[in-house]
């Protein structure tokens, strides 16, 4: 099996996992499909990202940890504190929302990788 097919079924199993689990827990299908279609996403692009082009992972100088340790702490924060327990809904959805704002985190900051890498290769 070709490694872009792999992944792009990996990111199937994922939907399916993610979708479904948050579906039992929460019990809004809504909210499930939206974050297992954005975990399924970001996982299938990641896997892609690092198995055809290994060079445009994260390097190891404080030029490219500064946007990633952004990234990753306003997400952070945007899940922890905005999706707090001050937040007037049940502690399951509560869950849910913080599962889909990390997982737009993490699609967003694979999305931006992909740009990058059709830039920088056409």
């Amino acid at each position: 099996m070709e490694r872009t097919s792999l992944a792009w079924l990996v990111g199937l199993l994922v939907t399916i996992l993610v979708s479904s689990g948050l579906y039992w827990f929460a019990n809004t299908i809504g909210l499930a499909v939206a974050t297992g279609l954005v975990w399924g996403t970001g996982v299938a692009t990641i896997l892609h990202i690092g198995w055809h082009y290994p060079s445009y992972t994260t390097g190891d100088e404080w030029g490219d940890k500064r946007w990633t340790g952004l990234s990753t702490g306003l997400v952070t924060l945007a899940a922890t504190i905005g999706v707090s327990p001050t937040l007037p809904v049940s502690a399951e959805l509560r869950l849910g929302l913080g599962f889909l704002v990390v997982g737009v985190g993490f699609v967003g900051y694979t999305a931006a990788t992909m740009a990058e890498i059709e830039r920088n290769t056409a």
